[in-house]
């Protein structure tokens, strides 16, 4: 069984490792974090491309579009979910529809925003159909 590849990038340091924390308890042990979408998009291009990009929309250097278009250029199969306070229907639509592959909202309680989100990456790593090798 392949162990999937997780970048999780928020510039809040705290949630950057309450992130990692409750994906590593939930058997997900190749995790990365990155401060930035810049310092993400750096290890992709040094060949390490992840399974899923965990990020929040609030980014210093770049907006979600931004980044989305970025990643989806440098590795189309990447799924990126936003997690983000941003409790917002109009941008989750407009991110998905720009290739997002789901839409988290961090709430004032964010166990349950984290929990919200490895329900969801565990339904994607389930329901994904393995890539054939020929």
């Amino acid at each position: 069984m392949k162990d999937d590849v997780i970048f999780v990038v928020d510039r809040n340091t705290i949630h950057r490792s309450l992130i990692k924390y409750h994906l590593n308890v939930n058997k997900f042990s190749n995790v990365h974090i990155f401060q930035s979408g810049s310092e993400c998009l750096y290890r992709i291009q040094k060949n390490l491309v992840p399974d899923f990009i965990i990020i929040d929309d609030d980014l210093s250097e770049n907006t979600g579009f931004g980044f989305l278009q970025k990643i989806k250029k440098a590795a189309p199969s990447i799924q990126v979910i936003f997690f983000t306070a941003q409790d917002d229907p109009i941008l989750a639509v407009r991110l998905l529809e720009a290739g997002a592959t789901d839409y988290v909202v961090k709430t004032s309680k964010i166990d349950f925003g984290i929990s919200e989100l490895i329900k969801n990456i565990k339904y994607l790593v389930k329901e994904s159909i393995p890539v054939r090798q020929y």
